[in-house]
């Protein structure tokens, strides 16, 4: 493994002869192209775009079993270790800067490391003047994609590191590096700017030929995404509400034009119908087996289906593949050993998903914390497993999540919080079925984060029933859609009291809907959350067999905390490498660090 390109190498590398290089070599389809000349791409389309798909090669994959600094981790959305490997431990303490050297920790050193992306973005809107034998439409698209992967790119440094020199031209020897980096409203901006080109010149839709790559709408996708970040309260500390205003009209432009409310390029991926779970209730002498039913259809998004409406923008290295995602989420009983396995749900986290009648837990009087496996939330049941369940394609073999289970001893590699995360991971794909894992779509857009992310920018400007001027749809009325398509009741008048009120059931809707899905950790950051102590512990439920029990157990909370990650006031913006960090005055690392 490669370590950290060193910035300066980076925006100066790569002059008259192409090389390509890359941390991973999962992007099949993206071919090397080291050793071709400049003069040769300038003569032929395909070669020029073999040159400018490698600006693919530094996309994050967030369900990646082979980056050992997993995101949902670092979060509190359950805990993971490594077996035998020192990365996860060192991100989990905060240790930051140590992260970027260690194994693996493609979170850190891979993300940084697309600065040589950045500058082959720029090199193609330099070089395709030049370009012979292109027709105008296959240039504006060459132009497009390469407008939208620098903004894609500078969007990732945002919402880690913050503001960045914003560098649109390859540096040569004579200029001058010592770039001061833009606030992080200004850097956001200049991403809205680049997005802006990559819309007019981006198809609405690529041919199956070049599916994933990206689109109109995945470039308004990452503009609204990254005007809400410079918004939100860590990065907005005076609440300048024209930033909310300029989030909101952002979301609402791409849901007018491509979404609902437009021309239906992206549309909800609605329930088809039912599906349900069996789990085993030990009686004391025997057991007894009982199902839930619930609405179906939550999981074809993301997997099953080669492609559609509801995706914005995928990573295009994982299109057709991405079947390795589930290997974290299983255990070393289930499947053969990972470095990164047994990724396990915080029990404070399962307790977001709310009844279905619409109310947190915590709220409605028929919840039974014994027996709280019925009557939740489809999201549930889609995207937890829990003790009894039935799961693996072994006939008699119902999970064994309380302690000493076989799924839960204590091991490196085991689920040590009582829970599992079904969500990525099909029914039957274990060590005994020899069955593939279906497809599975890495989604950095779908169109239901964009509705949640209109909602809470125009719930910020004015509460719940605030509609945007030119809109169709209030806040509450987005967030409602989204709930509508798992058959969930609407959002509750408890919780529409007030701006605040709302806010918290929009941040739990977000945890909820986009469990997994490389959201919670910055949103959390954005919030300014992740600092809370209720946001770094990661609580346990204790199984205590009790056959007179509604589940056979008797279920306890440990408030002892089973793990309590690091986050402090410097991790809400990243280090910059040090090696970086110290090369120009003007270079400045963030506070803290």
């Amino acid at each position: 493994m490669k370590k950290i390109l060193k910035f300066l190498s980076i925006i100066l590398g790569f002059s008259a002869m192409i090389s390509l290089s890359s941390c991973e070599d999962y992007l099949d389809k993206v071919q090397d192209s080291a050793g071709i000349s400049e003069a040769d791409i300038l003569e032929d389309y395909f070669k020029f775009r073999q040159y400018e798909d490698g600006m693919f090669r530094d996309l994050q994959n967030y369900l990646s079993a082979g980056d050992y600094s997993y995101i949902a981790a670092l979060s509190d959305e359950g805990y993971v270790n490594s077996i035998n490997w020192e990365t996860m431990p060192i991100a989990q303490s905060g240790d930051w800067l140590r992260a970027y050297d260690t194994g693996q920790a493609l979170q850190f050193y891979g993300v940084w490391g697309s600065w040589r992306s950045i500058r082959i973005a720029n090199r193609v809107i330099e070089l395709l003047p030049k370009l012979e034998n292109a027709t105008q439409v296959e240039k504006d698209r060459l132009k497009g994609q390469a407008h939208f992967m620098r903004a894609w790119y500078y969007y990732e440094f945002l919402k880690r590191q913050g503001g960045m020199p914003y560098i649109t031209k390859s540096f040569k020897a004579s200029d001058e590096f010592s770039l001061p980096r833009l606030s992080f409203h200004e850097t956001a901006l200049k991403i809205a700017a680049d997005c802006d080109s990559a819309a007019v010149l981006l198809p609405q839709r690529w041919d199956i030929q070049n599916l994933g790559r990206p689109e109109k709408g995945a470039a308004m996708a990452v503009k609204a995404s990254a005007l809400l970040f410079s918004a939100s309260p860590s990065n907005n500390t005076t609440n300048d509400n024209a930033k909310w205003e300029l989030a909101a009209e952002a979301s609402w432009d791409l849901l007018s034009e491509l979404g609902p409310y437009g021309n239906n390029r992206y549309k909800l991926l609605e329930s088809g119908g039912t599906d349900q779970v069996t789990y085993k209730i030990p009686t004391g002498a025997s057991e007894r087996y009982e199902t839930i039913q619930y609405a179906s259809g939550f999981d074809s998004i993301f997997m099953y289906q080669p492609y559609h409406d509801e995706i914005i923008w995928e990573n295009y290295a994982a299109v057709g593949d991405g079947g390795g995602a589930y290997r974290v989420l299983t255990t070393t009983s289930i499947q053969s050993k990972n470095v990164t396995q047994g990724f396990t749900p915080s029990a404070n986290f399962v307790d977001r998903f709310e009844t279905k009648n619409g109310l947190a837990i915590t709220d409605d009087s028929s919840f039974d914390s014994q027996n709280p496996y019925i009557d939740r939330d489809p999201r549930f049941y889609h995207s937890i497993l829990f003790n009894g369940e039935r799961w693996t394609s072994q006939s008699g073999k119902y999970l064994e999540l309380f302690d000493g289970g076989t799924e839960r001893k204590s091991q490196p590699g085991d689920a040590h919080l009582g829970y599992m995360a079904r969500k990525f991971w099909g029914k039957n794909v274990d060590q005994w079925s020899g069955t593939a894992a279906p497809q599975t779509h890495i989604i950095y857009f779908r169109l239901a984060d964009i509705l949640l992310q209109y909602a809470e920018a125009a719930n910020e400007i004015g509460g719940p029933n605030y509609t945007l001027p030119g809109a169709s749809i209030s806040a509450v009325q987005a967030v409602n859609i989204v709930r509508s398509r798992v058959k969930m009741p609407n959002v509750k008048a408890l919780y529409l009291s007030s701006k605040d009120a709302f806010r918290e059931r929009i941040k739990n809707e977000r945890a909820v809907e986009l469990y997994l899905e490389g959201k919670r950790f910055f949103d959390l950051s954005r919030w300014g959350d992740a600092s809370k102590l209720e946001y770094k512990q990661h609580l346990a439920d204790d199984f205590i067999l009790n056959p007179s029990a509604p589940t056979g157990y008797d279920i306890n909370r440990n408030n002892v905390p089973y793990f309590t990650r690091t986050f402090n006031q410097k991790h809400y913006k990243w280090p910059i490498p040090l090696s970086d960090a110290l090369m120009f005055e003007e270079f400045k690392q963030n506070p803290g660090w």
